[in-house]
């Protein structure tokens, strides 16, 4: 039996400030369920009075108010979901990337591997806790990997904005050596010329 290859964690999901991004997330979901709970139970008053004489329904304002409330804390969940889960990793040939789900690709059976780079606009926490528009714009690298099973994309910097470091893309090159497909070798040589330095990124 061969020995399971190392998992190499990838430095693209949230670090620094994951804590701080999650407790800002669930005091804004506190306010906002709480607001929309009684938003939803004026509604439901308001459906109950349009029914004229008969007075309606003395619960729909409270399964107004829950279900509104029930779809802004399934919405922060899912929000604290990918914080918590953003990731990726190697193992061996496997690259595995994690938002609310993970995909995986072998990269010896892609049928296609591009490094391009994107503008991504950055957010960050402001001093009231709430999350903000920073204005900023980053180029990031993404690796976008084809397979049989699907298309897997890699943006190169964590969700904070920092390049991810040197050994991960060289780890990430290494891996693309075992690929035999269009665009693997120029993103492994543009993987390693980053790694180098990292001014020379896709300009």
């Amino acid at each position: 039996m061969q020995p399971h290859p190392p998992r190499i964690a990838l430095s693209v999901g949230y670090q620094s400030s994951r804590t701080s991004r999650i407790v800002s997330l669930l005091v804004l979901g506190t306010i906002l369920t709480i607001g929309c709970g009684c938003v939803g139970a004026v509604a439901g008053t308001g459906l109950n009075a349009s029914v004229g004489d008969t007075g309606g329904n003395p619960a729909v304002p409270a399964l107004v108010a829950l279900l509104v409330a029930g779809l802004v804390m399934l919405l922060i969940g899912l929000l604290v979901t990918s914080i918590v889960r953003a990731g990726a990793w190697l193992e061996g040939s496997r690259l595995t990337v994690v938002n609310l789900a993970a995909r995986t690709v072998d990269l010896r059976a892609a049928r296609s591997v591009t490094l391009h780079a994107a503008a991504i606009a950055q957010t960050g926490v402001s001093s009231d806790g709430a999350l903000v528009a920073t204005g900023a714009v980053t180029r990031t690298p993404v690796l976008t990997v084809s397979a049989d099973t699907g298309t897997v994309k890699l943006g190169l910097r964590s969700r904070e904005g920092l390049l991810i470091p040197p050994p991960e893309m060289y780890a990430l090159a290494a891996a693309l050596d075992t690929a035999r497909c269009p665009g693997a070798a120029e993103a492994a040589g543009w993987l390693r010329a980053m790694a180098a330095d990292p001014r020379t990124m896709l300009l």
